[in-house]
């Protein structure tokens, strides 16, 4: 058995050097069209000209959905402090933000380990449910973002039906597939979100708090964007949908280079912008993303390591 057993890692460690060169060649590729297409000096100049008080506002809705993912972390893994809630969310999202083909993903039950003892398949399920709570919500909100010209103030309605059904429904539909023949090993992850879902007041605090995060994230990206540029807010918005929703696919470059910029072209045309106006827009958005990401990046590693220094 074990030239079997070499042969999965073999074939793992090859899987893994595929999925990196790709991301590296997304990377280098966008970089090269971007140089290619537009003015990238001109671009990061007009990031640079903002006015200090819209990169005041920026920082502050930014640095308040990082807060909320923190606290949400908290929750899920309320045996650990506060500190260490919020540093593990903070490097979680960093890792995830930066390393190629969603890796980063796995900063969370790694660091949840580490930090609470907490075994590594139970982090990995508080992770696809973060995730599932993270789509519901960002598409929800999408919904009555694209519907608010069709239905003007009823789409504000829709989200607030949003907000208030889609902990209900969870409730109802996540027992539901205890009915549904899984494999052995995937029966203790069900009883683990099953009871996530029919956990009532726990479930809506951080139903409340992934919805508020992607609401401060999503305004803060519109005030940025029209800021830099003359658009309808409802191309501004179909941008920055398109591009966060990328978010969900598992193939991305370093750093989400190349599937980021794809999302917001694609999110562009759809609102009748060129290909181009939605790549410099979604570069711009990204380097948003990416200088939040560092600074709390460099503040998680501050509070763990504080935290590891205090141990020792």
């Amino acid at each position: 058995m074990a030239p079997l057993k070499e042969n999965n890692i073999e074939s793992k460690k090859t899987g893994l050097i595929v999925k990196l060169g790709l991301a590296i060649a997304m990377a280098l590729g966008t970089i090269w069209i971007a140089a290619e297409l537009l003015d990238l000096g001109a671009t990061l100049h007009r990031l640079t000209t903002l006015p200090t008080q819209t990169w005041v506002v920026l920082f502050c809705l930014g640095a308040a959905s990082w807060l909320l993912r923190g606290l949400r972390t908290w929750i899920i893994f309320d045996h650990l402090t506060l500190a260490d809630g919020l540093g593990m969310s903070f490097l979680h999202n960093t890792a995830n933000n930066l390393l190629p083909m969603r890796l980063g993903e796995l900063a969370l039950p790694i660091l949840a380990r580490w930090l609470g003892r907490v075994d590594f398949s139970v982090g990995l399920t508080s992770l696809i449910w973060i995730r599932l709570l993270d789509l519901f919500s960002l598409m929800g909100i999408a919904l009555a973002i694209i519907s608010l010209p069709v239905l003007d103030f009823y789409a504000l309605g829709l989200l607030g039906t949003l907000v208030f059904l889609t902990p209900l429904a969870l409730r109802w539909l996540v027992p539901k597939t205890q009915h549904i023949a899984l494999p052995a090993r995937l029966h203790q992850a069900r009883a683990q979100l099953i009871f996530e879902a029919q956990n009532g007041s726990r479930l809506h605090r951080i139903w409340r708090l992934t919805v508020l995060a992607w609401l401060t994230k999503l305004l803060a990206m519109a005030i940025l964007l029209g800021t830099l540029a003359d658009l309808p807010i409802s191309a501004v918005m179909t941008t920055i949908l398109g591009a966060e929703l990328s978010s969900v696919l598992p193939i991305h470059g370093i750093a989400g280079a190349g599937s980021y910029q794809a999302g917001g072209v694609i999110g562009a045309s759809a609102s009748g912008l060129s290909p181009i106006q939605g790549l410099e827009l979604s570069i711009q958005l990204h380097l948003y993303v990416l200088s939040l990401t560092a600074l709390f990046g460099i503040l998680g590693t501050l509070i763990l390591m504080k935290r590891t220094t205090h141990d020792a």
